[in-house]
């Protein structure tokens, strides 16, 4: 469960968050002005591809943060609705909250959709964690909600193939496989793998991704896909790293990771594909979960290959 009260009080992180989630989800944003509550409200176009051609349709977005408090959002903010959109003539409606809306405000949403012909909607608190939990949007979470995103568990999502799946743990977006099951049988193990990237990571001073885990369920094996992410060099005291040196950590990280998975009665084998990044963490653009590491081994990924 995502903690709101992590978000500033003054509803800042909310808009910015709202505006993020909208961005990567591939809608144009823009800011309107600041209203009397000095909030900012945010116009979104959507861009709807129809049966016979493709149009727009711009929505109002306000955010109303009463997490701290706990109040839900009442019936008088549907008062203005209209004026509201008719000003920036949108066509769609959305109501972000941190908390819950109450009976009277759905009511009058209801009641305004069929009298206005308007599209009305809302993310109240449940509706705005279940879309934080895409996958577009696992890095908002640990962004916005750096302690309470410790505690998001395993959320699995199906892909295209019924032996490989993609998910989201702690701070970390990992593709499984399997060589042959229909299940990926043992979250418990990759967890293990989870725990030695980790910590390989702290007992080096570097960024430590797991990016996938292969399970060659007809030999019991795994093949655990790892990334290491060092920053660019600024200068000796910030990163002491050259690349003939990032070379070197290959062998010093074979070494120290572990090449059995415990078990209950023994160990499973454990290989290790290992790749070494330079990344300006920094940039606007930086993102350890970035497509970049995932998109040109997508296939290694699922069959099992040691990339190129």
């Amino acid at each position: 469960m995502l903690n709101f009260k992590e978000l500033a009080k003054d509803g800042t992180d909310l808009e910015r968050l709202t505006r993020e989630i909208f961005s990567r989800e591939g809608f144009e944003v823009h800011w309107t002005g600041k209203g009397p509550d000095g909030g900012r409200d945010l116009i979104v176009i959507e861009k709807v591809q129809g049966p016979l051609s493709k149009f727009r349709r711009k929505w109002l977005v306000q955010c109303k943060h009463n997490a701290h408090s706990g109040k839900s959002i009442g019936k008088d903010e549907a008062n203005s609705l209209i004026t509201d959109c008719e000003r920036i003539k949108a066509q769609g409606y959305l109501m972000v909250c941190t908390t819950s809306l109450s009976s009277g405000l759905i009511q009058a949403y209801e009641e305004l959709k069929e009298q206005r012909n308007m599209f009305i909607d809302y993310w109240d608190e449940v509706r705005l964690e279940d879309r934080l939990l895409k996958p577009t949007n696992f890095q908002l979470i640990n962004q916005f909600f750096p302690i309470s995103s410790k505690s998001v568990g395993w959320k699995i999502y199906n892909t295209n193939s019924p032996s490989f799946w993609a998910s989201h743990y702690k701070d970390s977006f990992i593709y499984l496989s399997a060589r042959l099951n229909m299940h990926f049988p043992a979250l418990s193990i990759v967890n293990k793998i989870h725990k030695y990237s980790e910590d390989i990571g702290e007992r080096f001073g570097i960024i430590t991704m797991l990016r996938a885990v292969y399970f060659d369920d007809k030999n019991t094996n795994y093949l655990a896909y790892l990334d290491f992410l060092v920053d660019e060099r600024k200068n000796k005291k910030t990163n002491p790293f050259e690349q003939d040196e990032i070379d070197d950590l290959y062998p010093q990280l074979e070494r120290h990771l572990p090449f059995m998975v415990e078990v209950e009665h023994g160990g499973l084998s454990l290989e290790w594909d290992i790749r070494g990044y330079f990344v300006n963490k920094n940039h606007d653009a930086y993102d350890p979960n970035g497509k970049e590491f995932y998109t040109r081994f997508i296939n290694d990924f699922e069959k099992g290959h040691r990339r190129k």
